[in-house]
């Protein structure tokens, strides 16, 4: 009898130091914490390097359907539901964009300096911003921000030179300009889909610790 009890507490404390390494690591799920009693070993983690720097984060809890009022019949059913998504939430794209431009401008025109430096900053946090507030669809939001920032950028560009006197030569024959517009909203896109990404999985992600902490208290 005393050897049994001996075992049990044994498997006991082994499952307490468990779950404190999983807790510690941000894994401790609500199933582990309700089978306190049982002994498991942690699943072995896949994915290599990218799934230990981003575990995965649940979805949002406590969050309305994104799409309730939207007409799914009709045609182009995936560029409507984006705009419904946009039209929704305007303010976690568009404000986020306008800061995204200035950040733009600065890390354009005073790149080797200070405040070049701090115009990235600001451009890529205010992309992650769009992700973050943008919980419908993050990277679809920071996409948004990124093309905003663009068009206000390409467009201030323009008007600058032209407004000093700069013909349509100054830039290069019309397929020079159209191709190095693409490429540039290209990079702006791609950018803003990362960062929305990052944004949206950070919120996800601080949302799970902080609610794992309340749980353990």
């Amino acid at each position: 009898m005393s050897t049994r009890s001996n075992d049990e507490r044994a498997r006991s404390r082994a499952e307490a130091r468990r779950r404190a390494r999983l807790a510690a690591r941000g894994e401790l799920t609500e199933t582990d914490e309700d089978d306190g009693d049982d002994i498991a070993t942690p699943a072995p983690r896949s994915g290599g390097l990218l799934t230990r720097l981003f575990p995965p984060a649940p979805p949002l809890p406590n969050r309305p359907d994104p799409l309730a009022g939207f007409d799914a019949t009709g045609p182009m059913r995936p560029v409507r539901e984006r705009l419904f998504l946009l039209r929704s939430n305007l303010l976690a794209w568009v404000l986020p964009g306008i800061v995204a431009f200035f950040g733009f401008f600065a890390s354009i025109f005073y790149a080797q300096g200070l405040l070049g430096l701090l115009g990235t900053f600001v451009l890529f946090g205010a992309l992650i911003a769009a992700g973050w507030f943008g919980w419908q669809r993050p990277t679809l939001f920071g996409t948004a921000a990124a093309l905003i920032s663009f068009i206000l950028s390409a467009v201030f560009i323009l008007w600058t030179f032209g407004s000093q006197g700069a013909g349509p030569d100054t830039f290069g024959t019309p397929g020079q300009v159209a191709t190095e517009l693409f490429l540039q909203a290209a990079y702006q896109a791609g950018l803003g889909f990362l960062g929305g990404w990052y944004g949206g999985y950070l919120r996800r992600r601080q949302t799970q610790l902080s609610s794992e902490v309340r749980r353990r208290r």
